[in-house]
């Protein structure tokens, strides 16, 4: 069993804002990025399944909406998983996180850096503790590289550290490992039992991936990685094979060796499991069933 738990799909690139689209475009002129639906299931027709995220983030104007992560997951017929994309900055972030939740998407996507917010913030923090109280994985994430009007140093994985504290059954999963906060990651994996990440943005870079790889090995926590390809930047197919060729990485080198057990655990582990999610099939909801709320929810104080 394969899947894939970081996959996007958009109607257009504009749907990223002016300045995340420019500098996808500048980075994949040569192949331009396709995102629809249509070029997704094709990506992930050999896998059992994907998380589809969402995103929104008002600050560089990008929203690429929760409805089409809806749709998508209902076209997929239970292969797919959404994951809502909330800003937790915006006016509507508790209204929208309640209607995506309420349709069956399973977690919400958020980007301090893109999104110019902490972890602590009172908003959030309020959204944290539903998802918490609800069982719902919060995926640190960008869909993009930084731009110049993101707040880098907001994603840092250590400023998690109170949040997770206060919300000890809050699972958070911090994507592309870290990067470029590899080390502040895997700190945050040792520290909190509740704390992942996954392979997204780093599986296409093989040296970053490697010492990643490496470190999360030499400090038992691999068992907390998540496969995942970061599609439509990196193919699936792509990304499992860089995985996989991480066990002969340091052949002829005095470099430490990554076990190809380890590795495979990775790729074919099941994250639906690991996170916590249901059968997909049982979380897609229409808008009229919404008023039951969601699918054996237990209601939270902050709600």
């Amino acid at each position: 069993m394969i899947i894939d738990a970081h996959t996007r799909t958009w109607p257009s690139l504009q749907d990223l804002g002016n300045e995340l689209s420019k500098t996808v475009g500048d980075l994949f002129k040569r192949l331009p990025v396709d995102a629809s639906m249509a070029a997704l299931e094709r990506a992930t027709e050999p896998l059992a399944g994907s998380l589809i995220h969402g995103f929104r983030a008002d600050r560089v104007g990008a929203n690429i909406p929760n409805d089409a992560v809806i749709d998508a997951v209902r076209q997929g017929n239970g292969r797919y998983v959404g994951i809502a994309g909330i800003d937790p900055t915006s006016d509507d972030a508790w209204d929208e996180f309640r209607r995506c939740t309420d349709l069956g998407l399973f977690g919400i996507c958020v980007s301090p850096a893109l999104q110019g917010f902490l972890p602590t913030d009172a908003p959030a923090m309020r959204l944290f503790a539903q998802c918490a109280a609800d069982g719902l994985p919060v995926f640190v994430s960008r869909p993009a590289p930084y731009t110049r009007n993101a707040a880098i140093a907001n994603d840092r994985p250590t400023a998690w550290t109170e949040t997770m504290r206060q919300l000890p059954r809050l699972k958070v999963v911090f994507s592309g490992m870290g990067w470029p906060w590899t080390d502040e990651c895997i700190a945050m994996l040792t520290a909190f039992e509740n704390a992942r990440t996954d392979t997204s943005g780093i599986v296409s870079q093989p040296w970053a991936l490697y010492n990643a790889m490496l470190g999360a090995v030499q400090h038992g926590v691999a068992n907390r990685v998540l496969f995942a390809s970061g599609w439509p930047y990196t193919n699936p197919k792509a990304a499992a094979e860089a995985l996989y060729g991480l066990g002969s990485f340091a052949l002829a080198t005095p470099l430490p060796r990554i076990q190809s057990m380890v590795l495979r655990k990775i790729v074919e582990g099941d994250a639906y499991l690991a996170l916590g999610i249901p059968d997909p099939a049982s979380l897609i909801r229409r808008p009229a069933d919404a008023r039951f709320g969601f699918l054996g929810r237990t209601p939270g104080a902050a709600r």
